[in-house]
């Protein structure tokens, strides 16, 4: 029998009903006859419903989704403790210092049997102590821990690889190196491989750091709307397209003729050190395996504190997006017209992944000129705008709403504002910067890291 929180419906249906007033009255306020008024007198028209056009696809896109995340159910814990599979977890490390020795000690705690589980922890040439934090917690391990020290730097990817090879285990699991899982997360995470179409399970993403600002909690709403809303509407027809590097698990026959490739991979000339999570989910999804989320395989990884970092982590994963997006495009248009519902439904989301990312590419400069062109009211346009991300955060705050209160869920409200006036270049920005494959975050961290150890010595 289905049970009701019946406490947690209430404040959702006040949510709701408080939400649908000041909607109203933001609308109200917009006045759509003033609206009306502009465009028949406007020669810029087109611009505006050029926009519109835009807005009522995003609607028709996120009812579609809705749709499908209401026939999503996570798979259950069906395979038996005795029939698990042998899981190889990998681990890699750069700069990171004693958080790394919290992510395996997390892992260590794992429910998952251990004469079925290794963990492969790697650093990537660290230059401070991560390898000593390494070798602490490998010891504590019983052997559980294998640590890996490579001398020089190669990147994420080259870590990764080193890792894939060095898997013992048919299941390989990637974990960022300042995320922390739940006893139960391995568990979960491998119990979708009993369906041999799936290649790919992705974990749920929450943020472990949301005391240190607001930067933390917006991106734990938009982990959640990602989570909770996408990647569930992904995951029904198996086409997730990114499992993310927080926590995924793979298949490892289904990756390892392509690894090479994926490793030497180039982007317009230039090598790309960036979105591997991103291109591995390609890969799979290009061979016709399934990528599913596992909901109940949770994570909890640090997220940037302000707002540079966050500026450089989207730059990275947007440009990933961009480029995978490309190459998806590219490789289902040749499969057109599609022979089953699944294929032609994930050939419709990668579209329209890829037209999200377009649009503010026109958006911005045709916003200026629509500002500009025609003597406008800034006051007015301004005015528009907000209720425009006022409408955008709607999804996110509902499902805010319900995993944690309709309090928090305020919090979606404000990060649709300062999506809108703050962030919204991101996306622009990383069209014109495609081919750079910098990290950045990487090269930040360090310089932190490096006065710190600087600060600690002069302390002792």
């Amino acid at each position: 029998m289905l049970k009701i929180n019946w406490k947690r419906f209430a404040e959702i249906i006040v949510f709701a009903t408080v939400y649908g007033l000041l909607s109203w009255f933001v609308l109200y306020r917009a006045s759509l006859e003033q609206i009306v008024e502009i465009v028949n007198g406007d020669k810029m028209s087109f611009l505006f419903y050029l926009g519109m056009s835009a807005a009522l696809f995003t609607v028709f896109f996120m009812l579609y989704q809705a749709v499908l995340v209401f026939f999503y159910q996570p798979v259950k814990k069906s395979i038996p403790a005795g029939k698990l599979p042998g899981c190889s977890v990998i681990v890699p490390a750069y700069n990171e210092s004693s958080a790394v020795a919290e992510t395996l000690r997390s892992l260590l705690k794992s429910d998952y049997p251990s004469d079925k589980l290794e963990i492969i922890a790697i650093d990537d040439g660290s230059r401070d102590d991560t390898w000593n934090w390494i070798k602490l917690v490998s010891g504590e391990s019983n052997g559980l821990i294998r640590p890996i020290n490579l001398e020089q730097n190669g990147g994420k990817k080259a870590a990764l690889y080193r890792g894939f090879h060095e898997a013992s285990h048919e299941i390989v699991i990637t974990i960022d190196s300042d995320s922390i899982v739940e006893p139960s997360t391995i568990t979960d995470l491998v119990q979708p491989f009993a369906d041999p179409k799936t290649g790919g399970v992705a974990g749920t993403v929450r943020v472990s750091n949301l005391h240190e600002g607001f930067v933390p909690r917006m991106l734990d709403i938009c982990f959640v709307f990602s989570c909770d809303f996408m990647r569930c509407a992904q995951s029904v027809i198996g086409g997730v397209l990114c499992s993310p590097g927080a926590i995924s698990a793979y298949r490892k026959c289904a990756l390892l003729p392509h690894l090479d490739g994926w490793l030497h991979q180039t982007f317009l000339g230039i090598p790309s050190h960036i979105g591997e999570d991103r291109a591995l989910t390609s890969i799979l999804l290009r061979n016709d395996y399934r990528v599913v989320l596992q909901h109940e395989a949770r994570v909890k990884t640090r997220v940037p504190t302000d707002y540079p970092q966050l500026c450089r982590t989207l730059l990275r994963w947007n440009r990933g997006d961009v480029r995978e997006g490309l190459l998806m495009i590219r490789h289902f248009a040749k499969k057109f017209p599609p022979k089953s519902w699944r294929l032609a439904l994930l050939q419709f989301n990668i579209f329209s992944q890829l037209l999200g990312l377009l649009l503010p590419l026109f958006a911005l400069p045709a916003l200026i000129v629509f500002l500009f062109s025609g003597g406008y009211n800034l006051q007015v346009m301004s005015y528009y705008l907000i209720t425009i991300s006022w409408v955008w955060a709607t999804v996110p705050a509902l499902l805010y709403a319900e995993r944690e209160s309709p309090l928090k869920a305020l919090w979606a409200f404000a990060v649709g504002v300062f999506s809108l006036f703050a962030l919204s270049w991101i996306c622009a920005y990383s069209w014109i910067t495609v081919r750079n494959s910098k990290w950045m975050t990487r090269e930040l961290r360090n310089k932190e890291k490096t006065g710190h150890s600087a600060a600690t010595s002069r302390l002792s």
